[in-house]
């Protein structure tokens, strides 16, 4: 039976605490981190954790989705940014270097926590692993788990692009197409109508979409043999997720195409974080497995847009309450 009480597009339980760990007061650590934890003074908590990786492929700082993940976090879920400006763009895209950064916390966080006075109830589950994505972080996210699952269980992918570039001048890709990757995962790709409309119109073509039609959304989507959702939010544009001030600076410099003034950006990031608290707690179990509705049926979403799913050629099962990645060496074959 279908839980009544559940809503993930309200406000959790949870207050948040948000904190910003520096690299340079603490020496093992090689990466700013916001995080977003909730407080779970009032009652015991284990959260599971979720590492995301922002646009321009790691590039992007916390603020950009704070109101995102504070409504996801509210939710009992842990939330992880790790970014850096600099750094080898190369090692950046392979996505190796999250193995330290999840090492890190692992180690130090919780000690971080207790010194920051927000520890009090709270445990936080390192073999329940999430990571997200926006824009060129989805290739980072999907060159890691072409190395290996690690302890992840799914991966959330906000407008993904492959590639280094969106001219494409770089031959720096994470997905052959006609091929399946390597692993299969549980897999929800939130797509925005216009990622593939140029934020520059008129200049036959010299000014390239953030999102690509061959490099971006569908491109992921074909290329995970596991349980994948892909939710196309069809009025919005690649940033217009992001928190304010980075929507202005997106639509003063025309970067990426946006949503007209008119079309409400709020509602859209309530969307965002509801689709990305459904998606978990429905691969975690933590829920009926009847809130797959959240996925699938536009008519229960807040804002408008279309809903595909294709089921794993791996598993015969649902990924309702399926907690695991499944990896091999080669890509799984794509009949």
């Amino acid at each position: 039976m279908f839980s009544q009480t559940f809503d993930p597009f309200t406000i959790g339980p949870y207050e948040v605490n948000r904190k910003t760990y520096y690299p340079f007061f603490d020496p093992e650590l090689d990466y700013v981190l916001d995080v977003w934890v909730p407080d779970a003074e009032e009652a015991p908590l284990t959260t599971p954790i979720v590492y995301m990786i922002g646009g321009l492929g790691g590039l992007m700082p916390g603020a950009g989705y704070e109101t995102i993940f504070n409504r996801v976090a509210s939710h009992g879920f842990t939330i992880i940014q790790p970014w850096v400006l600099g750094g080898n763009p190369v090692d950046n895209y392979e996505g190796l270097w999250l193995d330290e950064v999840m090492k890190w916390s692992e180690e130090h966080l919780m000690n971080h926590f207790m010194n920051d006075g927000i520890a009090g109830g709270l445990t936080l589950d390192h073999r329940t692993l999430f990571l997200a994505s926006h824009s060129a972080g989805g290739h980072v996210t999907a060159d890691y788990l072409k190395h290996h699952c690690n302890d992840v269980k799914g991966q959330l992918m906000l407008s993904p692009v492959d590639g280094f570039d969106p001219f494409g001048l770089i031959d720096l890709y994470a997905i052959t197409p006609g091929e399946y990757l390597n692993f299969a995962v549980p897999t929800l790709i939130l797509a925005a109508g216009l990622d593939n409309t140029p934020g520059i119109d008129g200049l036959g073509g010299l000014v390239p979409p953030c999102g690509p039609t061959d490099l971006a959304n569908m491109r992921f989507y074909d290329a995970m043999p596991g349980n994948t959702w892909l939710i196309n939010a069809t009025e919005y544009g690649h940033g217009d997720g992001m928190n304010q001030f980075f929507v202005d600076a997106i639509e003063f410099i025309h970067f990426c195409a946006s949503a007209p003034d008119a079309v409400d950006r709020p509602i859209y990031r309530v969307f965002l974080s509801g689709e990305m608290v459904a998606f978990m707690k429905y691969v975690l179990g933590q829920e009926d497995c009847d809130i797959a509705q959240y996925l699938e049926d536009p008519s229960k979403m807040p804002i408008s847009a279309t809903a595909i799913h294709k089921a794993s050629v791996v598993s015969s099962s649902s990924a309702c309450a399926k907690v695991e990645c499944e990896w091999q060496e080669n890509p799984y074959p794509n009949n």
